[in-house]
């Protein structure tokens, strides 16, 4: 096989972006027809955390994907989601529901907040290439 003909390993970013709008798409249909009470105001607010918190992590995970093997930036990602999702909890149970909006500011100041934890607890920093490298 000649060189210019090899192929190329990296996925293709529109075939990843039509799988997860087609696995988005499914999981909508079938909460419509198998889990209607899924979509009763009484569960917007679980519906909002559930999607802004993805959305969140998979920010996260994206950014710090090259160092995905370092076992403690997983322990520092999981224990930044229980400490997001107590919080969620607890102002949403004890203070007031959230409005989407708000769903969005409070998580841009996470990603923040969550870019230092995992650099430190992880021991990871930022290259000057602008990509997360392991310190150890």
């Amino acid at each position: 096989m000649r060189a210019d003909m090899a192929i190329d390993s990296k996925p293709n970013p529109y075939v990843l972006g039509f799988s997860i709008g087609v696995g988005l798409g499914l999981a909508i249909l079938i909460s419509v027809l198998w889990f209607p009470w899924v979509w009763d105001e009484k569960y917007k607010q679980l519906r909002d955390f559930l999607l802004f918190s993805a959305i969140f992590l998979v920010v996260i995970v994206r950014r710090y994907w090259t160092v995905r093997r370092v076992p403690r930036f997983w322990l520092a990602l999981l224990i930044f989601a229980v400490v997001h999702s107590v919080g969620f909890w607890l102002f949403i149970s004890r203070v007031r529901d959230l409005r989407p909006i708000e769903f969005i500011l409070i998580t841009a100041v996470e990603i923040f907040a969550a870019g230092f934890f995992i650099n430190w607890f992880a021991r990871v920093r930022v290259s000057s290439e602008g990509t997360p490298e392991s310190i150890d």
